[in-house]
C-alpha cells in the first residue's frame, strides 16, 4: 500500500499538534479580576478608623484609604460567594460582617483581610444586621428570628431567645448603655434594657415591616420602614409616636451628620434629611431607578450611598437650622424691666 505524500504531511502536523497541545510550557498572563465600586451591589458601609469598608453580593469586601475615591477588593477566606449584608467595625481594627447562609466574617486588620468564624450551607437562612459595644459584645440578627451573639468581639458565637417568634430580624442597634432595639417585619420592635440579655415586645403605630434604626446624638431613636414610616422614641425604645415621612418609599438605610441633620435614604434612591431629630422631613431627591440601602456620613460634607448601582460619594451641604428671630426692642425692654420708649 503506498502512502501518498498529502497523508504523510497530515499525520506529521497532527502529530506536532499533538505534542504542541500536550507538552508542559508557561500559563499566559491574564490580569487579576478588578471589582469596580460601581457594578457590583453594595448593602453595608462601615468605617475602620479613618478607612471605609463596604460589602455586598456575592460576598465582596471592597476598602477605601482615600475617603471613597479608589477602591479595591479586600481578602475574604474562603470565598463562599455568599452575599453580605451588614458590616460594623467594634474598634478601628476588628470588624464583623454577616450575611446569607448565617455567614459572619471577621478582620483583624481594619478590613484588609477577612477570616470565616461561622457558615450554614444547609441553612441558608441570612442575618441581616450586626451591631457591638465597645466591650467586645457583638450581637448578630436575621431572617426567621435569629438572633446570635459574641462576648469575645465576633470570635464565637451562641443563639438568643427572644419573643419575636420566625419574624425576620432586619436590624439591630445599640447606645453603648445598655439599651438595644430591633426592627422587624409585620411591625417587630423588640427592645432590651440589659445589654441583650433578656428582650420585650413593644408596641408600635405601624404594622409593617421596619428596616432599620438609629439612635440619634440627643438620645432619641428612629426606627423606619415601608411606605416612608418613621418611628420616634424620646424615652429609649419604650414608647412609639410615628413621624412624617414625607415620601411613599420604603427606607433602608439613615446616618446623622455631625451639625445633627439626619438623612434617610431608600427604594428607587429617595432621599429625605431631617433637622429636627425626625419629626419632619424634607424631600431631597424624590427617587429614580436605582435603590440605595445605605447611607454612611464619612465627614466634611459628604455621604457614602450604597445600593443597586454600588458605592458613590455624593457632596452634601447642610441644611442650615433657621436662626431664632431677633427680640424685638419692646420685648427687649420689657424683659430688662425698662419701660418702652
Amino acid at each position: 500500500m503506498k502512502t501518498t505524500i498529502p497523508g504523510i504531511s497530515f499525520s506529521v502536523v497532527t502529530l506536532c499538534a499533538a505534542l504542541l497541545a500536550f507538552s508542559p510550557r508557561p500559563l499566559p498572563a491574564f490580569a487579576p479580576t478588578v471589582v469596580r465600586a460601581n457594578n457590583v451591589q453594595i448593602n453595608g458601609i462601615a468605617k475602620a478608623g479613618t478607612r471605609l469598608v463596604a460589602v455586598g453580593e456575592r460576598g465582596i469586601i471592597i476598602v477605601s484609604d482615600d475617603g471613597g475615591t479608589a477602591w479595591r477588593q479586600a481578602e475574604v477566606s474562603p470565598d463562599e460567594g455568599s452575599s453580605l449584608t451588614q458590616v460594623f467595625f467594634v474598634s478601628p481594627r476588628v470588624g464583623i460582617a454577616v450575611g446569607h447562609d448565617g455567614l459572619i466574617v471577621r478582620s483583624e486588620d481594619g478590613g484588609e483581610h477577612w477570616r470565616e468564624v461561622r457558615f450554614e450551607r444547609q441553612r441558608p437562612d441570612p442575618l441581616l444586621s450586626v451591631w457591638g459595644n465597645g466591650d467586645g459584645q457583638v450581637f448578630a440578627a436575621g431572617s426567621f428570628g435569629q438572633l446570635f451573639v459574641s462576648r469575645d468581639a465576633g470570635v464565637t458565637w451562641s443563639t438568643v431567645a427572644t419573643p419575636a417568634g420566625d419574624r425576620h430580624l432586619n436590624a439591630i442597634v445599640g447606645d453603648g448603655q445598655g439599651r438595644l432595639v430591633i426592627a422587624g417585619e409585620s411591625g417587630t420592635l423588640l427592645r432590651s434594657t440589659d445589654n441583650g440579655l433578656t428582650w420585650q415586645v413593644r408596641p408600635v403605630p405601624y404594622e409593617g415591616s421596619l428596616f432599620g434604626a438609629l439612635v440619634l446624638a440627643n438620645g432619641d431613636w428612629i426606627a423606619y420602614g415601608m411606605r416612608g414610616h418613621v418611628l420616634r422614641s424620646t424615652d429609649h425604645g419604650d414608647t412609639w409616636t410615628s413621624a412624617d415621612g414625607t415620601v411613599n418609599a420604603s427606607y433602608f438605610g439613615a446616618t446623622q451628620l455631625a451639625n445633627g441633620e439626619l438623612v434617610l435614604v431608600g427604594q428607587g434612591g429617595a432621599i429625605v434629611t431631617s433637622q429636627d431629630e425626625g419629626r419632619t422631613f424634607a424631600v431631597q431627591s424624590a427617587g429614580g431607578a436605582q435603590n440605595l440601602v445605605t447611607v454612611l456620613d464619612i465627614g466634611r460634607g459628604k455621604l457614602a450611598l450604597g445600593g443597586d448601582a454600588g458605592v458613590s460619594v455624593a457632596l452634601r451641604q447642610p441644611t442650615a437650622r433657621p436662626a431664632a428671630p431677633a427680640p424685638s426692642t419692646a420685648a427687649s425692654a420689657s424683659a430688662s424691666g425698662a419701660e418702652p420708649s
